[in-house]
């Protein structure tokens, strides 16, 4: 371990002291550093220390940062899925306050929903996805093409309810089948 990673490492240590939902300008950029395996790593210290609020604010914090896909798969092979029921009940706490909306920017965003039990989705866009959720935010539905149209309900189905691919469920009660078959109709395969 080089001599910066360890003082790192002691710095993150000392701010994790410090307070849980609130973290630093130093922590911050320490977990910027991070792959996502060290930061799982470091979340399952959290988890062992039974602190479901840090382990929370701090899975926000990665994700707020704009990672990568891959540095998202390897955190969650660490910490491993689902989340525990008192993380994700911190999370949904946390939610409004700490997530950053910003799936244009990142590429993916976290969704929570309700089942009637809180659960928590990761979804992942492709540029198609982005590009025309942009137009839709910034234009209005009645700007877009009727592909983009199709793009844009699709996304939102995946956001509330389905999907195959590009979703990944973190923690929480799944949804019912027979809650979702009439949904599941209107899914266009292609478009997944």
């Amino acid at each position: 371990m080089t001599f910066k990673r360890a003082l790192l490492c002691l710095l993150l240590c000392l701010v994790t002291l410090a307070g849980s939902a609130e973290y630093s300008f130093d922590e911050k950029q320490l977990w910027k550093s991070m792959t996502g395996r060290e930061a799982g790593q470091e979340l399952l210290k959290l988890r062992q220390r039974n602190d479901p609020e840090k382990f929370a604010t701090r899975f926000i914090l990665f994700l707020n940062q704009g990672r990568t896909t891959s540095e998202i798969l390897a955190l969650l092979r660490v910490v491993g899925l689902p989340l525990k029921d008192s993380e994700i009940e911190q999370m949904e706490m946390l939610y409004e306050d700490l997530v950053e909306h910003n799936m244009l920017k990142t590429g993916y965003s976290l969704e929570c929903r309700a089942t009637p039990g809180t659960r928590f989705s990761l979804i992942f866009l492709n540029n198609a996805e982005r590009q025309a959720w942009k137009k839709n935010d910034d234009e209005g539905r009645d700007a877009l093409t009727e592909h983009e149209k199709k793009i844009v309900d699709n996304l939102e189905g995946r956001l509330c309810v389905w999907a195959a691919k590009r979703k990944i469920h973190l923690g929480g009660p799944r949804f019912i089948y027979e809650r979702v078959k009439p949904i599941l109709s209107f899914v266009d395969k292609e478009l997944d």
